[in-house]
This record gives C-alpha cells, structure tokens and sequence, in this order.
C-alpha cells in the first residue's frame, strides 16, 4: 500500500502542473481510471464545472459581466476543434458537476 500511495501522491503533484489542454486529454481519453478522476480534480480545484444536459466542461469567463439577466458567460472547452470558446448562456446549476459550489450561486 505505501508505494501505491506514494506513486498516487507523485502523480498528483505532476497533474497539478499541467495545462489545461492536457487535463483535458487525460479526462477523455482515460475513461473509468484513476487518472481521469485525478484530472476531473485539478479541473474543478481551477474553476472548471461539467455541465452534464451538454457534457460540457465549463468555467466562468474572466474579466466578463458576471451577469445579464437570466445569461451569464462562460468559457466552455470545445472538445471537436480542442479549444477554449466563450459564449452567453443559462445554466441549471442542479446540472453541474463542479467541487465549490459556492463560487458558482449567482
């Protein structure tokens, strides 16, 4: 059991190190391992939620009005071009899987 842990211990301080565009790729092409729950973990410790009705990963856009009505915007990673979009949207906050839900309530 110590090695394994260890190891986990070194793997995650790696992760922590990352980009996000290579969390990313660890978080879809490690499907059920352990990896990719050590990159959905990064990913929410820096801001990213999963909005599950678009299985979407999305964060609040920096330096953008929080707000506009019912929308607000956010930076969502588009996985078929792998990039980072903004865009204006309302989301169901019972539909999101992120770790600190506090600093999403509106």
């Amino acid at each position: 059991k110590a090695v394994v842990s260890t190891q986990s211990t070194g793997t995650i301080e790696r992760i922590k190190k990352y980009g996000d565009d290579l969390l990313f790729w660890l978080y879809y092409n490690n499907i059920g391992t352990t990896i990719q729950l050590m990159a959905i973990q990064e990913l929410q410790n820096r801001g990213w939620m999963y909005y599950i009705p678009e299985k979407i990963w999305i964060s609040k856009a920096v330096g953008k009005d929080p707000t506009k009505g019912p929308y607000s915007v956010y930076c969502w990673f588009d996985v078929t071009n792998w990039k980072k979009s903004e865009r204006e949207m309302s989301i169901d906050l019972d539909k999101v899987e992120y770790s600190d839900q506090s600093k999403y309530r509106l």
